[in-house]
């Protein structure tokens, strides 16, 4: 995903001022409209340019337009946009009024900026709510007789350290099919990888592509199955699977599994790692974590053995009790330290008893 959006490229913009929305003022708000959109230097747009990226890299969730229940009319407008039906402006309007009319009276004033721009060279529409910089002041100004807001002030603004871009959404013209719902990028920065309901359902129209149960479930799921098969060296397996478990039990919100490889592989070991995420169809940029359906497997790591030998530890145990050596024949000595508690014979309520030779049940009297 990262690696998308690297290639997103910003053209023209255009900002529009749109204010707090209060049902019981006396006098309401008004949307303060933008007529021609922003002269950016190249210097700006590189630095803009930036800023997007990364947002949309650390926290862009893939989403789909929600056919079923249309709360907005957002990805129509998109359309519109993308196959050249309308420009820039007029569709910003538009836009503009649908997040006046989606907040809700406890949203923050704000800048909405949309902008034409590029994805690997694709036409793509940029979409993205901004808090206004306390201290700041935009300053309307007249480009060839429209009225526009001083550029200066929103390089200020989406230059700064702390800056706000805090909500972003990015469509281009790949996520429109012939038949069937849009598809695009959703980003809430102040949330982290979740988002407002007002800005995906209400304003976007959109619905969370991906189900971060199903995703972790996959990604744990693809790590394990390529630890087994293409990682040769034991003690090795033994340490990445002990990392994809750690990671998974984790308290972060999210997983990236690009730093995540980065992380804990070996060089060597990262690209087929990755590889392997995507021909299992698991995402190998950042994704929302919920461990609910992996949770009981992860808590114990088993070591097999050729012979049918296995060895269940604790996670949490396995440095502390278990060395593993291994030989040049291919084979291993596994050493577990520790105080022997308990022997119990072990059974798997899955397989069949064994049947007996003297063809009676188990536990039956021979003596009648």
């Amino acid at each position: 995903m990262s690696g998308e959006f690297a290639q997103l490229v910003v053209d023209e913009t255009i900002f529009h001022l749109v204010p707090t929305r209060r049902r019981n003022d006396p006098v309401p708000a008004q949307i303060q409209f933008s007529e021609a959109v922003c002269r950016l230097s190249e210097d700006v747009r590189g630095k803009i340019q930036a800023n997007f990226r990364g947002a949309l890299a650390s926290h862009g969730r893939p989403v789909v337009e929600e056919l079923e229940v249309k709360k907005s009319n957002l990805p129509d407008r998109v359309y519109e946009y993308l196959v050249e039906q309308r420009d820039l402006v007029s569709v910003s309007t538009d836009l503009a009024e649908l997040l006046f009319e989606s907040q809700r009276g406890n949203s923050p004033a704000g800048l909405l900026l949309v902008a034409s721009a590029s994805l690997a060279g694709k036409r793509a529409l940029l979409i993205v709510k901004l808090e206004q910089e306390g201290g700041f002041r935009a300053e309307e100004v007249l480009v060839d007789g429209k009225r526009t807001f001083d550029m200066n002030y929103f390089a200020n603004l989406l230059m700064t350290e702390h800056n706000k871009i805090y909500k972003a959404a990015l469509f281009c013209v790949d996520g429109i099919p012939d038949d069937g719902p849009i598809e695009g990028w959703a980003a809430d920065k102040q949330l982290g990888g979740k988002m407002a309901q007002f800005w995906l359902q209400a304003f976007l129209g959109c619905g969370q592509k991906e189900d971060p149960k199903r995703v972790t479930q996959q990604f744990h799921e693809a790590a394990v199955d390529w630890v087994d098969k293409k990682v040769d060296d034991p003690e090795k397996s033994v340490d990445y699977l002990m990392a994809v478990l750690v990671e998974l039990r984790s308290n972060t919100a999210t997983l990236d599994p690009t730093a995540f490889a980065a992380d804990h592989l070996d060089l060597h070991d990262q690209d087929s790692f990755l590889a392997y995420l995507a021909s299992k169809d698991v995402p190998t940029g950042s994704f929302d974590k919920d461990i609910a359906r992996v949770a009981p497997r992860l808590s114990e790591l088993q070591i097999g053995f050729k012979s049918g030998i296995s060895i269940v530890t604790p996670v949490n145990r396995v440095r502390e009790d278990i060395r593993i050596e291994d030989h040049s024949d291919g084979t291993s000595t596994v050493t577990v330290k520790g105080k022997i508690t308990s022997t119990r014979s072990h059974y798997s309520p899955r397989k069949f008893n064994a049947p007996h030779t003297d063809g009676q049940a188990p536990g039956a009297d021979k003596t009648g």
